[in-house]
């Protein structure tokens, strides 16, 4: 019987795997067969995601996504025993909430480097044959994108820039046999999450979560929906923005 989520004897990158829903997907990925090769910058919290990972044959590498450069030597590394990589998923990000008046190059500058300029770097280089036959490409980007809230103006704008970056790529990827797409997730139950809302109030972090039609969803939900766009299931979708926000419509409330 065809199962389109066995990924038996397939190789993925996952990135921002020490936490949330990068070491989530990393852990089912690693649960349905695959060999996985984690990035992220905490080498303990790499260690501990490597330990959750079913199977054999997985990889860590260290790397700091605010600065460029440096995936050719892991990917170099990755493939060297002639196995190409068979999908990427780019769950490294950071979420700087800040009013307008704080906004200069520096810290757009990071937010870019590390949500979209990275991202965009290991799309590209995959794109080479080197590196796949046929690959999938999956990058997290947020349903801010479509409501945004107070201060979240460059964050919103590095997620943007990436849901249109992966549209103009699926393109050219379609070619060299890649689909790219992005996952808009909402309120996630992550680290992530946590700091944003340290500064609310209870009353405030349940009508933020009552937004959600389905409740507050948990790194795992969205590594299913990853799992299906690196799958054969989605063979059909590319340079898409899927929708995985929890039914994220009563926002007038």
């Amino acid at each position: 019987m065809w199962n389109p989520f066995d990924f038996s004897n397939k190789r993925f990158i996952v990135t921002g795997a020490t936490s949330g829903i990068g070491k989530a997907t990393a852990i089912r990925l690693s649960e349905q067969g695959a060999e996985v090769c984690i990035l992220g910058r905490n080498e303990n919290k790499l260690q501990d995601t490597l330990r959750h990972l079913s199977g054999d044959g997985h990889r860590c590498y260290k790397k700091d996504f605010s600065e460029c450069g440096g995936y050719k030597e892991i990917f170099d590394d990755i493939v060297k025993d002639g196995h190409k990589i068979d999908g990427i998923v780019y769950c490294a990000g950071i979420a700087k909430i800040l009013p307008v008046s704080m906004l200069n190059k520096t810290n757009m500058d990071e937010s870019m480097t590390v949500n979209l300029y990275s991202f965009a770097e290991m799309s590209g280089l995959l794109s080479k044959k080197k590196y796949h036959n046929h690959a999938s490409i999956v990058g997290v980007s947020s349903i801010s994108v479509r409501y945004p809230q107070k201060c979240q103006g460059i964050y919103v704008a590095t997620k943007s820039a990436m849901n249109t970056l992966v549209t103009a790529m699926s393109i050219e990827l379609a070619e060299k046999n890649i689909r790219i797409n992005t996952v808009m997730p909402s309120s996630v139950n992550t680290k992530m999450l946590e700091e944003a809302l340290e500064n609310k109030t209870d009353d405030q972090i349940q009508e933020a979560v009552a937004r959600q039609l389905l409740g507050l969803e948990e790194p795992e939900d969205i590594a299913d929906i990853i799992l299906f766009l690196l799958s054969d299931a989605s063979r059909m979708i590319t340079g898409r923005e899927i929708y995985a926000d929890g039914g994220y419509v009563n926002f007038w409330n």
